[in-house]
């Protein structure tokens, strides 16, 4: 055989494995993925692009969805306090940190009987206390608690602001701990944590169990609503006083920002003094951290998304979810893919297309009538499992076999060291 068709044979050859590694890298398994953070300390975004960028639940968007899902407009303001272009996937369940010894969070009914806690549910519901149940992308939220009005924050949506006990205590200590540095901070704007109940929030796919937040930045000036933070205008002082109380005041699970407002913040942390090599397992940004708390997702540079650990809500309802769903106290979790509608596009196509009813689209997006806009993103409920099922078809009864919930472990808070604080200049007011 000449030399040069063995090359050519060769070359066919190892065109064929990429093409091939591309696409089981690509196709979702049999079974929804598990997302895991790369080698590199990428976040949900790196994951979701190394997986696939585009698939949500084991489902991936067609080409033209995944354009239609970029904004029209990158620099566009949302100053209704939600976020159409949210593109966090919160079907990752993200690990503990890296850090001290953790803690297993234990609730008040631990040591109770399964007789107490049914009394408990038929007599007072509100004794058993708050319950943050399942994941944030497919759960529900029990004797949730709203956000109040305060000094330091302002509402955009305030129906939309219940979350846990713990989660409404650690973002007003955080508020608190920054306007104790600042005292002439203006308020922040807090856009949505959850639904009083819990569930699907149009348009996020989390934000269903009471621990995610949205809220804005300082700005220079503020301005009421979300607003993309740049150079010219983040109050640098502020802002990273702000996620500095978060990470070392609270359970924070993990903070999404923008990898051009984690820059600027993590510059003007170093500048003022911050240790470095803590500094590098907090961002993600320039970090050679496997797991930072800041990670990027994109839609994040006019707001920041938290997640707190509620560590008596989850344990409270690893310990009742059972005897709730026995009694029919709390509705079935639904999982959710996501979808751009494509002109042309109806209810009734997409009810067909994944095999779920017009009604249960409606339920999971609050849609009053049928008429939907070309490029807007939906949750569609999985008709996958019992849950999925009987979410679909729109039952409110529990499944006969609940999933288990199990207490969480909490990752020790990541401090900075302790000379870092003694090193640590005193920033000069910014203007409010």
């Amino acid at each position: 055989m000449p030399r040069w068709s063995l090359g050519i044979m060769l070359l066919l050859a190892a065109c064929a494995a990429c093409t091939s590694a591309s696409w089981s890298a690509t196709r979702p398994a049999a079974g929804p993925p598990r997302l895991e953070f790369s080698a590199h300390g990428g976040g949900d975004e790196e994951a979701l692009a190394a997986a696939g960028e585009g698939i949500t639940d084991g489902v991936p968007h067609d080409a033209d969805e995944l354009a239609a899902h970029e904004p029209d407009d990158a620099h566009e303001d949302h100053d209704d306090g939600e976020d159409p272009e949210e593109d966090i996937d919160a079907s990752v369940e993200h690990a503990p940190a890296d850090g001290g010894k953790p803690t297993a969070a234990r609730s008040p009914l631990t040591d109770l009987s399964d007789a107490d806690i049914e009394r408990m549910l038929r007599e007072d519901p509100a004794s058993i206390g708050c319950l943050s149940l399942g994941a944030t992308n497919a759960g529900r939220l029990f004797n949730g608690v709203q956000m109040p009005e305060g000094e330091g924050w302002k509402h955009l949506s305030p129906a939309q602001a219940w979350g846990t006990q713990e989660t409404v205590d650690f973002l007003i200590r955080a508020i608190t701990e920054t306007r104790r540095q600042h005292p002439d901070s203006p308020p922040l704007y807090l856009g949505h944590i959850s639904a009083r109940n819990g569930g699907p929030l149009s348009p996020h796919v989390s934000h269903q169990a009471g621990r995610d937040v949205d809220i804005s930045y300082y700005l220079t000036p503020q301005r009421p609503g979300f607003h993309r933070a740049t150079a010219k205008n983040l109050d640098l002082d502020r802002s990273w006083g702000f996620v500095r109380a978060l990470i070392t005041e609270t359970d924070v699970e993990m903070i999404l920002i923008d990898s051009g407002v984690q820059k600027l913040l993590k510059e003007h942390a170093l500048q003022i003094g911050e240790d470095p090599a803590w500094i590098d397992e907090v961002f993600q940004v320039g970090s050679r951290s496997r797991r930072p708390l800041i990670r990027h997702a994109r839609g994040h540079a006019n707001h920041i998304h938290i997640r707190f650990y509620s560590p008596v809500a989850q344990a409270s309802a690893a310990r009742a979810h059972g005897l709730m769903a026995k009694h029919g106290k709390v509705q079935p979790a639904v999982r959710y893919i996501r979808h751009v509608v494509k002109n042309g596009q109806t209810l009734g196509i997409l009810a067909k297309r994944y095999g779920v009813t017009v009604e249960s689209i409606q339920r999971a997006n609050q849609l009053k009538g049928t008429f939907i806009k070309a490029k807007r993103v939906l949750n569609i409920p999985h008709p996958g499992g019992s849950a999925g099922a009987a979410g679909a078809a729109g039952a409110t009864s529990a499944p006969a076999s609940p999933p288990v919930l199990r207490p969480p472990v909490i990752p020790a808070r990541r401090l900075p060291p302790e000379h870092a604080t003694s090193r640590r200049r005193t920033p000069a007011p910014s203007p409010g």
